[in-house]
């Protein structure tokens, strides 16, 4: 998960909890409008500044995309900022009670709370496909412009919003029912479950282009799965139009559960480092590494409740809760991703060698540990080659580095035979892209050298 997306989202509903008031809900929603615009603007501005830097040679492409990229990503950081002034300074999220048929749905408010910082997000991508219309990385026209905001929001905003609408849209057609508090309190809960284990990942199967595989791949990938332990995982093509190395698996309920493999993941990794990448999602998955961060979370937003109740009816109450349970969720996540992004690792070069050992081993899997380490951490720099960045670490992720000498460090120690001891289900998730800049200019290299596609030496 990206902690950008995670805030943009968590924050502005956060806004909800903040005390109404005398507010013109006219007056906010145009002041957060004037706002964004402007936000917007400069996005764009800044992109085309940077491509007339590169047009007119004074920075390289690469350096060009690359100073591009920081800004923007500065915009967007800065822009939660700026959501939270239009939501709280402005008092758009304080006037919700003024708003015929807002007032009375969630799944409205909610709408109205994310759209500041939805908007600036998607303003960011509109600058990123300008500059590489300017500079001819991509076509140009208003289709091409919003289809390419579409599937950046598609591809990374889309499945953390989509479940909170759908849920929060339910809740309200719950409340309309004909049922007592308690009935539909019931109803409400049964109903998240259910879509948690059922319907969250088929949404996410399909917020993500997906395809098949081809036969060969799809057998051996199935194979590779069965001998992990994942049994019954279905494993699809994730098309990206070649923008994305990653792979995720959705779902908790093994009929359903499905494993990406983005398309250049699956066309640009030799096989034993692909095999390396299924078996950390593998690991993740066994080893219950989702359930185990979705629990964690638990006592800090039950501390944020506590802190509200301490608060009894002061009319910040609910805001400071919500602040204290956004921070300790930050806090908590930060520690159990990335332990357990250090033990998927670890697990995945265990069982590579528990595999590779065993009475129907999986060809192209690496025969040791310290082979499947090695594999693993070429794959960890090969997907990460084209924009280093990615390699540091980040508030939910350790650094490629840092992953591959605690794998290395584990070696001597790191059992053969006991990786494969358990069976469980959980949704893990890879994270690792080149920027879409980056990939425009990849993407137009390649095309002038065909040859070139998938040459780069996996460094070690």
């Amino acid at each position: 998960m990206h902690l950008y997306f995670f805030l943009v989202v968590i924050v502005s509903l956060s806004c909800g909890s903040l005390p109404q008031g005398d507010v013109d809900p006219v007056a906010a929603g145009l002041a957060t409008a004037a706002m964004v615009t402007a936000w917007v603007i400069l996005s764009h501005v800044a992109a085309r500044t940077v491509a007339l830097y590169v047009r007119d040679e004074k920075l390289q492409p690469l350096a060009g995309a690359e100073w591009l990229e920081k800004q923007l990503a500065a915009f967007r950081w800065i822009g939660l900022a700026v959501t939270v002034l239009c939501l709280a300074g402005f008092g758009l999220a304080r006037s919700t009670d003024e708003i015929p048929f807002v007032a009375d749905s969630m799944f409205l408010q909610a709408i109205l709370l994310m759209l500041p910082g939805i908007a600036i997000t998607a303003g960011t991508w509109s600058a990123e496909h300008r500059y590489g219309v300017l500079l001819s990385y991509t076509g140009a026209g208003i289709g091409n412009h919003v289809r390419s905001v579409w599937q950046s929001f598609r591809g990374g905003m889309a499945w953390l919003v989509a479940p909170v609408l759908l849920l929060l849209g339910l809740s309200d057609l719950i409340a309309l029912l004909p049922i007592s508090t308690t009935a539909a309190n019931v109803t409400t809960v049964i109903t998240i479950v259910s879509f948690v284990l059922l319907g969250l990942p088929w949404m996410i199967r399909h917020l993500f282009k997906t395809g098949p595989l081809d036969p060969a791949a799809a057998t051996w990938v199935n194979q590779l799965m069965f001998s992990a332990g994942a049994r019954r995982t279905r494993a699809v093509r994730w098309n990206t139009a070649g923008t994305t190395f990653n792979a995720m698996i959705a779902g908790f309920v093994p009929p359903l559960r499905t494993l990406l493999l983005s398309d250049r993941l699956v066309d640009e990794l030799p096989r034993p480092q692909i095999a390396m990448v299924v078996l950390h999602e593998a690991a993740h998955l066994r080893r219950r590494h989702v359930p185990m961060r979705m629990l964690a979370v638990l006592p800090a937003w039950g501390a944020g409740a506590l802190i509200s109740r301490i608060a009894g009816e002061q009319s910040w109450s609910l805001a400071a809760g919500s602040v204290v349970g956004i921070l300790l969720t930050m806090l908590i996540l930060r520690i159990v991703a990335y332990r357990t992004e250090f033990d998927a690792d670890v697990q995945a070069c265990r069982m590579a060698a528990a595999i590779s050992q065993g009475q129907s081993p999986v060809e192209d899997v690496p025969a040791t540990y310290d082979e499947a380490a090695d594999a693993l951490a070429a794959a960890l720099m090969r997907v990460t080659f084209d924009h280093p960045a990615n390699r540091k670490p980040t508030w939910l992720h350790p650094g490629v580095m840092e992953r591959i000498d605690w794998m290395k460090s584990q070696s001597e120690t790191a059992p053969t035979t006991s990786a494969l001891s358990d069976r469980d289900p959980i949704t893990s998730a890879g994270r690792t892209s080149e920027g879409p800049i980056i990939h425009s200019i990849n993407a137009a290299s390649r095309h002038a050298n065909p040859h070139s596609n998938g040459s780069l030496i996996d460094p070690v």
